[in-house]
């Protein structure tokens, strides 16, 4: 097992350099922050000065080579838009809200999800199932975006009962909306597949046979086809986290939530590269994480794959 976690972890390396180089690539394309920082009628003397105190005097090869190795230290840079504040601290001020949003996301479409498939497994073709087919089709059709100033106009504008936007620390009311816009993503893909695998499960030898000894309808469900499915539900919702981590880009920019994704967007419009490049690599680390943690979990939830 340890093996396997040291070989997973050496197996992120060349995807966090990769992800920096393609994020380095595409800030170097993108124009020079400087001159957009300075504006025009700055005075060359200076320009070299602001240029020389951010490391991009050098060649590229040799910053990227620079970035890298600092990166291995735990150093994101400095921001260029905020004056040579440390990347590190702004995202660690937003990964607060960004953690909340997309965990509180992820939790909601679980629990729809997995609720949904079930009630659906449990009645093919009922009221339950073309309700949970139209739920579906509304988290497939509806980007997050969308989705969420729909929300904000019907529960925010026309009810009154929660904030429009913005954020309060410890208020969690201001998350409620962002949540269920971003979580009805991945409800629509988990209740499929929870429902077509607890289905395939049910149809199973060993299913039948407990139900031939007496075995209840709900235990059959819950206690042999639905622990037997938890493997694609469990990769699928890994898979879907890197979706909401993405959307939560979005999301935070509708909902003016001070989130990774809300400075990250900032910075992409202010041309603050140093920004841009961290919060590319820190959703990358995470990413990978959860993939880690998602493959190292088919371990407990099914015995073959832990004894073999």
């Amino acid at each position: 097992m340890w093996t396997y976690v040291f070989r997973r972890l050496l197996q992120t390396v060349p995807v966090l350099v990769g992800v920096a180089l393609i994020a380095f690539v595409f800030s170097e394309l993108s124009g020079d922050p400087i001159r957009a920082m300075l504006g025009q009628h700055t005075t060359p003397e200076i320009e070299a000065k602001v240029r020389a105190y951010y490391g991009l005097d050098k060649p590229r090869s040799e910053r990227f080579l620079n970035y890298l190795g600092n990166l291995a230290c735990g150093d994101l840079g400095l921001s260029i838009e905020k004056h040579g504040m440390p990347v590190n601290e702004i995202i660690a001020g937003g990964m607060h809200v960004t953690f909340l949003l997309t965990m509180g996301a992820i939790l909601f479409a679980v629990l729809m999800g997995v609720s949904l498939g079930i009630a659906s497994a449990r009645r093919p073709n009922g009221i339950v199932d073309y309700g949970s087919s139209a739920v579906a089709a509304v988290g497939v059709s509806f980007p997050a975006f969308l989705l969420g100033m729909l929300l904000m106009l019907l529960f925010a504008v026309q009810l009154g009962w929660l904030p429009v936007g913005g954020y309060e620390r410890g208020q969690l009311k201001y998350l409620i909306l962002p949540c269920l816009s971003l979580g009805m993503i991945s409800t629509a893909s988990i209740a499929r597949l929870t429902r077509n695998c607890i289905m395939e499960a049910l149809n199973q030898d060993y299913v039948r046979s407990g139900r031939a000894k007496g075995l209840g309808e709900w235990q059959a469900l819950l206690g042999h086809a639905l622990p037997n499915a938890l493997v694609p539900i469990i990769t699928i919702i890994g898979a879907d986290f890197g979706s909401l981590l993405t959307g939560a880009v979005l999301t935070e920019t509708v909902f003016a939530l001070p989130g990774i994704g809300l400075q990250m967007a900032n910075a992409i419009f202010a041309r603050d590269l140093p920004v841009v490049m961290g919060c590319c690599v820190v959703m990358a680390l995470v990413f990978v994480t959860v993939n880690l943690l998602v493959d190292l979990s088919y371990a407990f939830l099914d015995p073959r794959i832990r004894y073999g």
